[in-house]
């Protein structure tokens, strides 16, 4: 299950502000709403580091051999598209938790 929405006020997060959070090192996501900040499960930024470094680069390598394929090049720009689409599916099934430090709200009255 994916983040959706907010589990706090229910405002839906949508799909360009997970993948600008994944595709810029699992930056935490701030509810527009509520205030709320999710910061990226730990167990999954090792296993969404899978889907965009070592299987597009064990994928690449394993085909050029079979096809024989020498040329660097292609292998690099092949390996940038498959980490480019590990990126795109990583958004979509990234979980976050609510943090552990909320920022303070300064619209609170003091008594």
């Amino acid at each position: 299950m994916s983040f959706r929405q907010c589990p706090n006020c229910k405002e839906k997060m949508n799909y360009k502000t997970k993948l600008t959070s994944v595709f810029f090192g699992y930056r935490p996501i701030t509810c527009s709403n509520c205030g709320i900040v999710y910061e990226v499960d730990e167990k999954f930024r090792f296993i969404l580091s899978l889907y965009t470094v070592m299987i597009p680069i064990i994928l690449v390598y394993s085909f050029s051999a079979a096809a024989g394929i020498h040329s660097r090049w292609i292998q690099v720009l092949l390996v940038l598209a498959l980490g480019t689409l590990g990126v795109l599916y990583a958004a979509t099934k990234v979980r976050y938790n609510k943090a552990k430090h909320q920022p303070i709200n300064e619209n609170v009255n003091n008594k």
